[in-house]
Protein backbone atom coordinates (compact mmCIF):
# COMPACT_ATOMS: atom_id res chain seq x y z
CA UNK A 1 0.00 0.00 0.00
CA UNK A 2 1.48 3.40 -0.81
CA UNK A 3 0.57 6.64 0.44
CA UNK A 4 -1.78 7.56 -2.38
CA UNK A 5 -4.41 4.68 -1.51
CA UNK A 6 -3.96 2.58 -4.22
CA UNK A 7 -2.23 -0.73 -4.30
CA UNK A 8 0.84 -2.19 -5.88
CA UNK A 9 0.52 -5.41 -8.16
CA UNK A 10 3.46 -7.13 -9.41
CA UNK A 11 2.86 -9.46 -12.10
CA UNK A 12 5.41 -12.17 -13.50
CA UNK A 13 5.11 -13.73 -16.92
CA UNK A 14 7.08 -16.71 -15.70
CA UNK A 15 7.07 -18.50 -12.93
CA UNK A 16 7.94 -16.43 -9.92
CA UNK A 17 11.48 -16.83 -8.45
CA UNK A 18 13.07 -15.46 -5.88
CA UNK A 19 16.11 -14.14 -7.17
CA UNK A 20 13.90 -12.71 -10.49
CA UNK A 21 13.40 -8.75 -9.98
CA UNK A 22 12.15 -8.85 -14.01
CA UNK A 23 8.83 -8.79 -12.65
CA UNK A 24 6.32 -5.48 -13.11
CA UNK A 25 5.25 -3.71 -11.04
CA UNK A 26 1.67 -2.11 -12.50
CA UNK A 27 -1.07 -0.30 -10.37
CA UNK A 28 -4.41 -1.46 -10.88
CA UNK A 29 -6.01 1.96 -12.21
CA UNK A 30 -3.38 1.41 -15.04
CA UNK A 31 -4.51 -1.95 -16.30
CA UNK A 32 -8.42 -0.56 -16.08
CA UNK A 33 -7.92 2.86 -17.88
CA UNK A 34 -8.58 4.27 -14.27
CA UNK A 35 -12.12 2.16 -14.49
CA UNK A 36 -13.38 1.25 -11.54
CA UNK A 37 -16.62 -0.76 -12.03
CA UNK A 38 -17.76 -2.21 -15.20
CA UNK A 39 -21.30 -1.37 -16.77
CA UNK A 40 -22.03 -5.50 -16.17
CA UNK A 41 -22.42 -6.57 -12.72
CA UNK A 42 -20.93 -9.91 -12.72
CA UNK A 43 -21.15 -12.01 -10.00
CA UNK A 44 -18.14 -13.86 -8.13
CA UNK A 45 -19.55 -16.71 -8.56
CA UNK A 46 -19.92 -16.40 -12.81
CA UNK A 47 -18.22 -18.54 -15.02
CA UNK A 48 -16.14 -17.17 -17.77
CA UNK A 49 -14.72 -19.02 -20.99
CA UNK A 50 -13.34 -18.18 -23.80
CA UNK A 51 -15.47 -17.78 -27.05
CA UNK A 52 -14.81 -19.40 -30.44
CA UNK A 53 -13.30 -15.65 -31.83
CA UNK A 54 -10.84 -15.58 -28.81
CA UNK A 55 -7.96 -17.06 -30.49
CA UNK A 56 -8.51 -14.58 -33.48
CA UNK A 57 -8.41 -11.78 -31.01
CA UNK A 58 -6.24 -12.56 -28.48
CA UNK A 59 -3.36 -10.77 -30.73
CA UNK A 60 -5.15 -7.15 -30.12
CA UNK A 61 -4.94 -7.24 -26.35
CA UNK A 62 -2.29 -6.63 -23.64
CA UNK A 63 -1.06 -9.58 -21.47
CA UNK A 64 -2.92 -9.40 -18.85
CA UNK A 65 -6.19 -9.63 -21.10
CA UNK A 66 -4.42 -12.44 -23.07
CA UNK A 67 -3.36 -14.24 -20.01
CA UNK A 68 -6.95 -13.90 -18.83
CA UNK A 69 -8.39 -15.44 -22.31
CA UNK A 70 -5.52 -18.11 -22.14
CA UNK A 71 -6.96 -19.10 -18.58
CA UNK A 72 -10.47 -19.68 -19.31
CA UNK A 73 -10.19 -21.43 -21.99
CA UNK A 74 -12.62 -24.32 -19.61
CA UNK A 75 -15.59 -22.19 -17.71
CA UNK A 76 -13.54 -20.91 -14.76
CA UNK A 77 -15.46 -18.31 -11.57
CA UNK A 78 -14.39 -15.09 -11.96
CA UNK A 79 -13.59 -15.03 -8.34
CA UNK A 80 -11.15 -17.74 -9.52
CA UNK A 81 -9.59 -15.63 -12.42
CA UNK A 82 -8.70 -12.54 -9.80
CA UNK A 83 -6.75 -15.42 -7.30
CA UNK A 84 -5.03 -17.11 -10.33
CA UNK A 85 -4.08 -13.44 -12.08
CA UNK A 86 -3.52 -12.25 -8.66
CA UNK A 87 -5.76 -9.39 -10.00
CA UNK A 88 -8.20 -7.31 -7.52
CA UNK A 89 -11.94 -8.54 -7.81
CA UNK A 90 -12.60 -5.09 -9.09
CA UNK A 91 -9.72 -5.43 -11.96
CA UNK A 92 -10.78 -8.53 -12.74
CA UNK A 93 -14.36 -7.50 -13.10
CA UNK A 94 -13.57 -4.67 -15.27
CA UNK A 95 -11.17 -6.74 -18.01
CA UNK A 96 -13.98 -9.11 -17.83
CA UNK A 97 -16.71 -6.82 -18.95
CA UNK A 98 -14.49 -5.35 -21.72
CA UNK A 99 -13.90 -8.74 -23.19
CA UNK A 100 -17.15 -10.18 -23.00
CA UNK A 101 -18.29 -6.59 -24.58
CA UNK A 102 -15.63 -7.51 -27.36
CA UNK A 103 -16.79 -10.75 -27.90
CA UNK A 104 -13.35 -12.61 -26.46
CA UNK A 105 -15.24 -14.41 -23.63
CA UNK A 106 -18.86 -15.41 -22.79
CA UNK A 107 -20.43 -14.80 -19.67
CA UNK A 108 -22.29 -18.23 -18.33
CA UNK A 109 -24.52 -16.26 -15.53
CA UNK A 110 -25.82 -19.08 -13.11
CA UNK A 111 -29.61 -19.69 -12.31
CA UNK A 112 -30.46 -17.80 -9.30
CA UNK A 113 -31.75 -20.86 -6.83
CA UNK A 114 -35.35 -20.63 -4.73
CA UNK A 115 -34.99 -20.03 -1.33
CA UNK A 116 -36.02 -22.47 0.65
CA UNK A 117 -35.64 -20.85 4.01
CA UNK A 118 -39.99 -20.01 4.27
CA UNK A 119 -40.17 -23.90 3.54
CA UNK A 120 -37.56 -24.81 6.15
CA UNK A 121 -39.08 -22.68 8.64
CA UNK A 122 -42.77 -24.23 7.91
CA UNK A 123 -41.14 -28.03 8.50
CA UNK A 124 -39.35 -26.47 11.86
CA UNK A 125 -42.88 -25.08 13.08
CA UNK A 126 -44.22 -28.62 11.86
CA UNK A 127 -41.61 -30.33 13.91
CA UNK A 128 -42.28 -28.22 17.13
CA UNK A 129 -46.33 -28.98 16.77
CA UNK A 130 -45.53 -32.66 16.84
Amino acid sequence: MTNDNTLDVEFDDVEHDEGDETGRLIRPYAITGGRTGAETDISLEAQIQASHRADELIGAYRWEAARLIELVQAPTALIEIAARLELPIGVARVLVADLVDDGAVVLHVPQTTQNFSSLLERVLDGVRNL
